[in-house]
């Protein structure tokens, strides 16, 4: 049986949302298409919010449903909060609405709770959470420290360096951050070179005469 499907246009955008889907946003928050959120296009209620201020909203903030009807996106029912304020806010009203018989029910179902997780539906809800939480993020500019060249990063993990795997690479090789000491296996000084490298000799020369000296012994060998 299909899912029950609830469509809304704003703006000429159509936002949807699914009443009978296992994950809360799912069934809480009206969402674009797929094509839509690729380019940018927000939840309905943060459009709403920008609509009706006439502004992004500021990185770091939530838009916050006051009465905590998240299907009320009347412009008056939306405030904008930062993260912390927002997460504040709604653990507030979790306190408040934990009575024992809360707690009680609580430590009942937590058992439960974790079983879920773990189970085939709730890594997919999982998966599916994280695939959200990357689209709707809005990629920050950088510039390259190799190259100079400017790039656009959705991460946010901090140190956010290098546009390429090949620039990070060459950066490494260049500042010796992966150089080691050897000794040469010809004349056995002391030379650097990248760890990863199978460089045996300390340059062309002893490179040269160790290939000389092995064809020197292979054909002494031949003669015996």
């Amino acid at each position: 049986m299909p899912k029950r499907v609830e469509s809304i246009l704003f703006r000429g955008i159509t936002f949807r949302r699914y009443p009978d889907a296992t994950g809360w946003a799912e069934r809480a928050y009206f969402t674009p298409g797929g094509t839509d959120r690729s380019n940018g296009v927000r939840r309905l209620h943060e459009e709403i919010w920008m609509a009706h201020n006439g502004a992004e909203i500021p990185s770091g903030h939530h838009i916050h449903h006051r009465d905590g009807n998240p299907l009320n996106n009347e412009p008056g029912n939306l405030a904008c909060l930062s993260a912390d304020e927002h997460a504040s806010h709604h653990a507030g009203e979790r306190r408040g609405s934990c009575t024992p018989e809360a707690f009680e029910n609580l430590n009942r179902i937590r058992p439960l709770a974790s079983e879920w997780h773990r189970s085939e539906a709730g890594r997919a809800w999982h998966v599916e959470h994280a695939q959200r939480l990357w689209e709707s993020r809005t990629p920050v500019a950088y510039t390259c420290e190799q190259c100079g060249s400017g790039y656009q990063s959705k991460s946010r993990h901090g140190g956010e360096r290098f546009c390429s795997n090949a620039c990070k690479s060459a950066w490494r090789r260049t500042s010796g951050l992966d150089d080691e000491s050897r000794n040469c296996q010809r004349c056995k000084a002391e030379f650097r070179t990248n760890k990863y490298k199978k460089t045996r000799f300390c340059g062309k020369s002893c490179s040269r005469l160790d290939s000389i000296a092995r064809r020197r012994a292979g054909l002494e060998s031949d003669r015996s």
